[in-house]
């Protein structure tokens, strides 16, 4: 049996597990996963022998690290790889599992650096960085992205394209507004944000007119739900969200883009 670790992390990093776990076991039979993910994790991991957590470093969207945490999260990760022996990594999450991939990686064990679903144009730190080790293979979902890494091992796996959300729909739209704020807005989740799992998530969204999010992969998932998406992306990381609202609603006539109001004052268009 070949023991893989998934380094992983909480919101939508986390979705994407099904996806990678699939593409993984196309090319492996019946492998043994070690999930190693931040505290804020919600994500069900029922399928992994064992979970770790993490220090997270650096808040969502943030402007500032937490070298303390860095520091505690790189001695951990090396930890885990010490005593677990994996034979393969694959990380699928910022912040968070950037450390056990690059450990593994200056081990030279073989690393499978997942890029971010929502990134159609220009490639995350994460996978950018360890795409600079020989053990490393970088996996996308956009063939734009084939050579924007510091190797040549990059395959277009379609991780985003292989989200399935047929057991989420619903022709009953019972459920007039649905507000997904950034996971990085205390006072908005506060107020907005619904405390069920993601399964159930998904089935509100497939009950839901209309959905206002941000551009993250809950706005790819309200994407094939809802009857109406309306994304105001966010503007960090170098625009990533702005591109990824352009390519949802190339791809999606129930998509659209907003760029001139903010988030807290479209909310409030549709509250009125």
């Amino acid at each position: 049996m070949t023991k893989i670790i998934l380094g992983s992390r909480h919101s939508g990093h986390a979705t994407a597990t099904p996806a990678v776990k699939a593409r993984i076991e196309e090319e492996i039979e019946d492998p043994e996963y070690i999930v190693v993910t931040d505290r804020d994790d919600e994500y069900d991991y029922d399928f992994a022998q064992k979970v770790y957590r993490a220090p997270s470093w650096r808040p969502t969207g943030g402007k500032f690290y937490r070298p303390i945490r860095a520091l505690k999260n790189f001695y951990r990760s090396w930890k885990i790889l010490k005593k677990e022996k994996p034979e393969k990594v694959a990380v699928y999450g910022a912040n968070t599992s950037f450390p056990i991939g690059l450990i593994a990686a200056l081990k030279r064990i073989e690393v499978i650096a997942v890029e971010a679903e929502n990134r159609t144009k220009q490639p995350s730190l994460t996978p950018k960085i360890l795409s600079r080790f020989s053990s490393v293979r970088v996996w996308v979902s956009q063939d734009e992205l084939l050579d924007k890494y510091h190797t040549d091992k990059v395959e277009n796996k379609q991780i985003i394209q292989y989200r399935d959300f047929s057991e989420h729909e619903s022709d009953e739209k019972d459920n007039e507004l649905l507000v997904i704020p950034s996971s990085n807005d205390p006072e908005l989740q506060e107020k907005y944000w619904k405390d069920i799992s993601h399964e159930e998530f998904l089935d509100l969204m497939g009950r839901t007119e209309t959905v206002v999010t941000r551009g993250g992969m809950a706005s790819y998932e309200a994407a094939n739900l809802a009857e109406k998406v309306l994304v105001r992306p966010s503007d960090h990381a170098g625009g990533h969200q702005e591109n990824f609202a352009e390519w949802l609603s190339e791809k999606y006539e129930n998509v659209k883009v907003v760029a001139d109001k903010s988030f807290k004052d479209l909310i409030e268009k549709f509250e009125k």
